[in-house]
């Protein structure tokens, strides 16, 4: 079993509109709406991926309550924390295509309270128990502090799960802490905590290894179009996809920590095979423009196209 933590959970609604302008009445042909929350995306694709996965987290109120229904309505495992006030957040994404854009409207979540958390570390470690692994992804919400993921990570482990955390800021610097088996900040995540302005592949590698060193097992920085590296311990790894036309890269990171995951249950000690399948459905969920969706025949596909290189 795997399961994926989403504290930040959200109502995702994607609208598809050609010629969207600002200052207009748009009236989308399109639209998209299912749970999400980078955990909730990162436990759709383990499921199309044939892995056995459930879902945890926070959600609030009626908004919560479509959240739960949409993710068993797709056949996930929904097991989460009712918090008593607020609503589970609305994320509005609108596609345009003339020219490309994707702008996005994301509300805040709601106040979790002491007892809420209590309850949340309680569910984490009895999940984890029956877990291989658990992966922590995104952002805290209002009332949880910023060490939340290194506690929730150190509990997980003790229960003998591995740990995957995709964050950013001081979620990410201090859930390092925790030690994951594996962390994946995208480009712009992973400058920031390098304390650079903007990542190249040299650079992304320096950031890889400062991950590690903070106490990550494996750390994998996403670069979009220009693929990823990678860092362990004593090893650096340059992955090279191949060029696609992407119709919207939202979800491909939570694709991809998805595909590791996946990958790892099989292959525990291969690298190269993880980061391979990883890179896989982050390219495949790019094709799509609803997170945490992608096609096993364009996987297969993409592995073979796509280069691992130890550095």
């Amino acid at each position: 079993m795997i399961t994926t933590v989403t504290l930040n959970a959200a109502l995702d609604k994607v609208y598809t509109l050609p010629d969207f302008k600002l200052d207009q009445v748009h009236r989308p042909e399109h639209a998209i709406t299912v749970p999400g929350g980078k955990g909730i995306n990162a436990a759709r694709v383990l499921r199309l991926l044939g892995a056995p996965v459930g879902a945890t987290g926070i959600v609030a109120g009626h908004t919560g309550r479509q959240v739960l229904d949409g993710l068993r309505s797709e056949g996930i495992a929904a097991d989460f924390v009712e918090a008593a006030h607020g609503e589970t957040r609305l994320a509005i994404t609108v596609l345009g295509s003339s020219p490309s854009t994707q702008t996005e409207l994301i509300e805040a979540g709601p106040p979790v309270t002491r007892d809420e958390l209590a309850a949340l570390r309680r569910k984490v470690m009895t999940l984890a128990r029956s877990s291989a692994w658990v992966v922590f992804s995104g952002s805290l919400p209002q009332g949880c502090p910023a060490g939340l993921y290194a506690e929730l990570i150190a509990l997980a482990k003790a229960q003998g799960a591995r740990t995957a955390l995709d964050a950013s800021g001081e979620a990410l610097a201090q859930g390092l802490q925790g030690g994951p088996d594996l962390v994946k900040p995208n480009a712009e995540e992973a400058a920031r905590y390098a304390g650079v302005t903007a990542l190249t592949p040299d650079t992304a590698k320096m950031a890889a290894t400062q991950l590690v060193k903070a106490g990550a097992k494996l750390a994998v920085i996403s670069l979009g179009a220009d693929g990823a590296v990678a860092a362990s311990a004593d090893t650096l790894y340059r992955v090279e996809v191949p060029a696609v036309s992407i119709v919207s890269p939202l979800g491909s990171g939570d694709a991809m920590v998805a595909g590791m995951v996946a990958a790892a249950l099989k292959h525990p000690t291969n690298i190269q095979a993880i980061l391979r399948q990883g890179a896989a459905c982050g390219t495949s969920a790019a094709l799509h423009p609803m997170a945490g969706v992608l096609s096993i025949e364009d996987v297969t596909k993409l592995e073979q196209q796509i280069s691992v290189q130890q550095e």
